[in-house]
């Protein structure tokens, strides 16, 4: 999560938590039958990401399987403030000749990180394993973003996507219907619009790469092409996408300058009648009491389609313990140990049907409708070129959704940029 998935992964609790919560963190277990070992055959060392709660559920899980394996794990939980970046600190790893052994990797970077030459393929391992079944329940748009060339490198473990979120409360104070499943861009102004007064903003439009996606793939827009070979910033109906974004701020001032805000947290405060997310800020509504929302399709331009973004469990390609880093794999995919990190309630669990009820309708209810989300979805766009394209695309749309730049001239810019980077 995607997400996952900048300003909110810097997205997407795992998009967006990974940014906020997530610390420094590493564990190194020591466990009976294997203290003062050091060779390479009885020690695993992770590349890992998530929030401080998630990193308390690896620890259990690498506890318990360096116990049973005389191995020594070593779970370090890097924050991540980009995904490029995230990928880059790898690299830099790799090459100083201390690679780890177990990755996990945001769909992201698995392209860029595919082309430097990290990873390890795992269909080998996966066919001769239990968890190829299991993995038969995994929506097929997740499956083959960690695909590359026919290659499977990464085994999913958790994904986001991006719905609309109504205040039920506001809806009915301001006398606006609810929107039918199958509204429209258009249908979708007009409601922000009658929500919008009395200090109240029709849509708090969440900032980040991953956030902006549905709004190109509910237009059949991408910021690249099909093969992920080049850049398409400059595609009319990218254009068209990012103006009716900008257009939301500047000209219809539904939606305050989103650059600087916290659209979740002001959402469940009453101040904004929309907001589109993930399941990231569910577990803050449930705990601050706030359960007046509803989960809706994204409104369509040409489709309702929306976006997934994830992570997954990978192997490094110079890993000296890929046995034994898939073994840690076939355990982190536990059922178990997938009810348990949902059930921390950032990420959408990768099997469907595994999370606990909270017994929190508003809470429950949009998990299931979110679960249905990669029925019709894109995945995040990610060729091996992701850090340059993220950090790019996001600061012209900065220039171009406060007014600085009009949309066709930034995207221009910002193709001419990544062109000129990736050649």
């Amino acid at each position: 999560m995607s997400t996952s998935r900048d300003d909110d992964v810097r997205t997407g609790r795992r998009r967006r938590r990974a940014a906020t919560l997530a610390t420094a963190f590493a564990s190194v277990l020591l466990l009976a039958g294997c203290a003062g070992s050091g060779s390479s055959s009885d020690a695993l060392t992770v590349y890992n990401w998530g929030s401080a709660d998630e990193a308390k559920v690896y620890d259990s899980v690498f506890t318990e399987f360096g116990a049973a394996n005389g191995v020594t794990v070593e779970d370090n939980v890097v924050p991540v403030n980009a995904w490029g970046d995230y990928v880059s600190k790898l690299a830099t790893q790799v090459a100083s000749g201390n690679s780890p052994d177990l990755l996990n990797m945001a769909m992201e970077g698995t392209r860029l990180s595919e082309d430097k030459g990290l990873l390890t393929p795992l269909d080998e391992y996966l066919s001769e394993s239990e968890l190829a079944e299991r993995l038969d329940s995994v929506p097929e748009v997740l499956k083959d973003a960690y695909t590359v060339d026919g290659k499977l490198y990464e085994i999913p473990n958790g994904y986001q996507t991006m719905v609309i979120y109504a205040n039920t409360d506001l809806f009915a104070e301001k006398g606006v219907p609810l929107p039918d499943p199958d509204w429209t861009w258009d249908d979708f102004l007009a409601t922000a619009q009658a929500l919008n007064g009395d200090d109240v903003k029709g849509f708090g439009l969440p900032w980040g790469f991953f956030q902006m996606q549905p709004w190109l793939s509910s237009n059949g827009a991408s910021l690249v092409s099909d093969d992920l070979s080049a850049p398409t910033l400059t595609d009319p109906a990218v254009v068209e996408s990012v103006t009716f974004i900008r257009d939301l701020v500047q000209t219809h001032e539904v939606s305050p300058d989103p650059t600087n805000i916290d659209v979740y947290s002001q959402f469940s405060a009453g101040k904004f009648g929309m907001i589109a997310a993930g399941r990231w800020p569910i577990p803050a509504w449930s705990s601050s009491g706030f359960d007046s929302y509803v989960a809706l399709p994204w409104p369509k331009m040409t489709s309702h389609t929306t976006v997934v973004g994830g992570s997954g469990w990978a192997i490094s390609a110079k890993s000296e313990n890929k046995d034994a880093a898939w073994k840690a794999i076939e355990a982190l995919m536990d059922p178990e140990t997938i009810t348990s990190i949902s059930d921390i309630g950032q990420q959408i669990p990768i099997f469907p049907g595994t999370a606990t009820p909270t017994g929190d309708k508003a809470a429950d209810d949009a998990l299931a409708f979110l679960e249905t989300a990669p029925d019709d979805a894109k995945a995040v766009p990610a060729p091996p070129w992701f850090d340059t394209l993220e950090s790019v695309t996001m600061r012209y749309m900065s220039q171009i959704v406060t007014g600085q730049l009009e949309p066709e001239d930034g995207l221009q810019q910002a193709q001419d940029e990544i062109e000129a980077a990736i050649e």
